[in-house]
């Protein structure tokens, strides 16, 4: 019997990704942030969420992509890391899919590096997805520059 596996399509500029729903909280509306000063370019801001606040991280600067044109259109998948929350500013969010486990296949090294978050290639009749461990977006010293940033 073949696993099968729930996630949630995204797009970044004209790419595509996917990470697992279990991961994933909800889905907001990018609002406007407030900058952390001396933060990494990737880190958008903080923004009030329910009872806190959530850092957000620009998955376009973070994977090297140009800037968004128009940031207001960009929706915020808020994912649980460990303990925490954070949101990863998207372009768009496609769909729930349904993996199976045959449509997995790993994902090439490229330069003799591997970035260690993409856990896959999800083969579909008409794309390729990107599939993301959410746990390995931000390394341990990003994680630790965040907590410090919204103390």
């Amino acid at each position: 019997m073949s696993v099968e596996l729930k996630a949630v399509s995204f797009s970044v500029d004209d790419e595509k990704f996917a990470i697992d729903i279990n991961h994933i909280d909800t889905v907001i509306e990018y609002q406007k942030t407030t900058k952390i000063p001396e933060s990494s370019d990737f880190i958008e801001g903080i923004v009030n969420f329910r009872d806190g606040v959530i850092p957000i991280i620009n998955l376009r600067v973070k994977f090297n992509y140009p800037q968004f044109e128009d940031k207001l259109k960009a929706k915020v998948l808020v994912v649980k890391i460990e303990d925490k929350k954070y949101g990863l500013m998207v372009d768009e969010v496609k769909e729930v899919m349904t993996i199976t486990q045959e449509q997995i296949e790993e994902a090439p090294e490229v330069g003799g590096t591997k970035a260690n978050y993409i856990t896959g290639i999800i083969k579909t009749k008409d794309s390729m997805i990107f599939l993301i461990d959410v746990e390995k977006i931000l390394t341990e010293e990003e994680k630790i520059e965040i907590e410090k940033a919204i103390k």
